[in-house]
């Protein structure tokens, strides 16, 4: 793919996503936060040859419906194209052939990250059930030299203009549709629109310790074995481009591994079977645990598990990962998702502070003047809404609920329709059906047709269970002047069935079925799946992130100390609870942060009863599998994990998502989202062959899963009402 160079400064900024998520956010027609400016191709975080070049033959078509070309071109280019990937030059062709004025800027060579496989690696047309619409051939499954042949012979027989080694700067807006794309050799090139179709893997990262700069000793890219024979060769790092150069070295080398952690963790299944081998054979080293402290002249000086250890060495060759252009595009003005700016913590501070107003405050206010006393402050202006409603909602806090239900129903619906996945449809469907009836619906409706709903004890308790439910154990005064004294019958049977929901129904259906309550069945998870949905890939990410989960089980002990302490009859600590946590954590904190944390806060640090089935998914036969050798490291499953889980890692080894050791919640979204289609709730389908008679997995058609995967990139509030817009 096109690459760019960072930029003339290091910018600082702080992100709660890994580097690899960190993308740009962009409207349904790949337009980022800065208009004019275009994000195609491997930057938008889908690393496929064939989606990337069909998104560069529709964004032109976008373009033109848009009126992305109309008006005077005031000696401007039409577009200026940053990067020759398979992006940038599907682009460039359609440019061409609707007879616009345009550029191909590249820093090195056109496709230059498949230039950078190592020699006989394959170029894999995937997902092979997702048609070609552009007119790059890059259908087939080609290795790289012959990948690359037809790139070169594409270039040369359209006449496409690419300019080879011309490296990007900056790019400078000086007004609507105009932009200077500035290079370091100093020239500038004007145009109306700016298509960035760099590639993600930018700048190799380099090791920062004495003599590990880029040199003949010490090189951060791996091209061919027939440069290297007969040498010491240390190759420093954990994935599968490091495991795939050193087994492709060791044959004709003394090739050992450094990696910093105890185990490898994401190669696929078929490299670490090789490197077993390999091991095995005493034809290559493994040294885990370990790190580069220095490189001098004939040796490396490595830290291995805590001791020093000096290895003969001629070359080193590091691949620890490669650093995303994000500075490029934090310097274009481009807004990133995970990043988080001046106008985001101000946007977060406004959210936290609605919040608290609905959960702290809203029960002080009215919408009918009837209903205003001394404690009760009536809001104007909604009064016409009573012809409609009952009384029942005057309380702004409950119309707040309503609404929260209404948003559930409408929400569920669009994303379902929007999806057109059989598990989105069942999962949001599912909840909208618990909502609407056992949850809050029906319990509702029976206070506001008949004013009293004697059934409520049993009713709130039918699915909300405690911990989640604090009050879940206490028995409601429900009998009084002329009532029936079997009234008294349903509080008792609502306590005994909470107690048989928590410690027996619950516990079973979770080593059963997973934590599927979290998603299908909780009020909060139904919120999160519909009308948090957009919000889903801005949760937390890494090493600290998943540390802080940790703390769910002090909340079990608060949650325990709270309700027996109320048993016995001392009612403060349930109150500081209840204000503390059931309210300021999982109501004000947890949605205020939605569009900017992601919608599963509660769930996932502070939730007493998600924590309670974190236990016993210990023994749960749940499970997400991934079909064997297909997944294709595209991250595109991390990326919208809320519960910050590393299913790409699992699904190239092909080992299941479980609930022995991840949070899991079934919410399904994985599935939905992969491109290959090659994660499944359970088992995995049968194995059925491609027409052409390779392994394929299962039989499938396209779906709209990909589609949605492909065509909804990262969306702002803005993008979210233009998608709106388009259709």
């Amino acid at each position: 793919m096109g690459e760019a160079r960072s930029g003339s400064r290091k910018r600082r900024h702080f992100a709660t996503v890994p580097p690899s998520e960190i993308l740009p956010v962009v409207d349904a027609d790949y337009q980022s936060s800065v208009r004019g400016i275009y994000v195609i191709g491997d930057v938008t975080g889908l690393p496929l040859v064939k989606v990337a070049a069909n998104q560069g033959a529709e964004l032109i078509e976008k373009m033109r419906r848009s009126g992305a070309f109309k008006g005077a071109g005031n000696g401007r280019l039409d577009l200026v194209i940053v990067g020759a990937g398979p992006a940038g030059l599907s682009a460039a062709i359609e440019a061409q052939k609707a007879g616009l004025s345009y550029v191909v800027l590249e820093r090195e060579r056109p496709a230059n990250t498949i230039r950078a496989f190592p020699k006989g690696k394959r170029v894999y047309a995937e997902p092979r059930f997702l048609k070609n619409a552009s007119a790059l051939p890059v259908e087939g499954d080609r290795v790289r030299d012959d990948f690359l042949a037809v790139v070169d012979d594409t270039i040369r027989d359209l006449n496409l203009d690419v300019r080879s080694g011309v490296e990007v700067e900056r790019i400078v807006k000086s007004g609507d549709h105009q932009f200077a794309v500035e290079t370091t050799a100093g020239e500038s090139f004007e145009g109306r629109n700016v298509v960035v179709a760099v590639g993600r893997q930018g700048h190799p990262r380099l090791l920062d310790v004495p003599g590990a700069e880029p040199s003949d000793r010490v090189t951060y890219r791996f091209h061919t074995p027939d440069d290297y024979d007969g040498e010491d060769l240390l190759v420093v790092g954990g994935g599968n481009s490091a495991v795939e150069t050193a087994l492709m070295l060791c044959d004709r080398n003394r090739v050992s591994i450094s990696y910093r952690r105890d185990a490898f963790f994401r190669l696929k299944t078929g490299n670490q079977q090789r490197l077993d081998e390999a091991v095995a054979e005493g034809r290559l080293e493994v040294l885990f645990e370990s790190n580069v402290r220095a490189v001098r002249e004939g040796e490396v000086v490595l830290d291995v598990q805590g001791e020093e250890r000096v290895l003969h060495n001629d070359r080193v060759i590091v691949l620890i990962g490669t650093l995303p252009p994000i500075d490029f595009l934090l310097d274009a003005g481009l807004e990133l998702d995970g990043i988080w700016t001046k106008k985001r913590v101000a946007l977060s501070i406004v959210g936290l502070l609605v919040a608290y107003f609905v959960y702290f405050q809203a029960k002080h206010f009215v919408l009918r003047p009837e209903a205003a006393d001394a404690s009760h402050h009536y809001i104007p202006g909604f009064s016409w809404i009573f012809y409609i409603l009952p009384d029942y909602f005057t309380n702004l806090y409950g119309m707040y609920y309503l609404l929260y239900f209404t948003l559930i129903a409408v929400f569920g619906l669009c994303w379902a329709i929007r999806y057109n996945h059989r598990v989105i449809w069942r999962r949001n469907l599912t909840a909208i059906f618990v909502q609407w009836t056992l949850w809050w619906g029906v319990p509702t409706f029976l206070a506001v047709g008949l004013g009293r709903n004697v059934w409520t004890p049993l009713l709130a308790r039918s699915l909300n269970a405690w911990p989640l439910n604090m009050l879940a154990f206490r028995i409601d005064p429900l009998v009084g002047p002329g009532d029936p004294a079997w009234w008294r019958v349903v509080a008792f049977v609502g306590v005994v069935w909470a107690v048989v929901l928590t410690f027996i129904v619950l516990p079973v259906f979770t080593v059963l079925v997973g934590k599927h309550y979290c998603s299908h069945v909780c009020s909060c998870g139904a919120l999160a799946e519909t009308v948090g949905n957009s919000f889903r890939h801005r949760g937390p990410k890494g090493g600290w992130a998943r540390s802080l989960e940790r703390m769910g089980f002090v909340f079990i002990a608060l949650a325990s100390v709270a309700t027996i302490a109320d048993v016995l009859g001392y009612g403060l600590p349930l109150s500081l609870y209840n204000v503390w946590v059931g309210t300021l954590l999982s109501g004000v904190v947890a949605i205020g942060l939605y569009p900017f944390l992601g919608q599963r806060l509660w769930c996932r640090y502070w939730c007493p009863l998600a924590f309670w089935m974190n236990f016993w998914g210990r023994w749960s036969r749940f499970k997400i599998s991934p079909e064997h050798g297909k997944c294709i490291d595209c991250n595109v499953c991390n990326q919208y994990c809320q519960m910050g889980i590393d299913i790409k890692s699992r699904a190239l080894q092909g080992v299941p998502v479980t609930l022995k050791d991840t949070p899991c919640v079934a919410c399904g979204e994985c599935v939905a989202r992969c491109p290959m289609e090659i994660l499944h709730l359970g088992d995995p389908p049968p194995q059925k062959p491609y027409r052409d008679g390779t392994d394929a997995g299962p039989e499938r058609t396209v779906t709209a899963s990909i589609h949605h995967t492909l065509d909804f990139p990262r969306m702002n509030d803005k993008s979210i009402k233009n998608r709106k817009e388009t259709g």
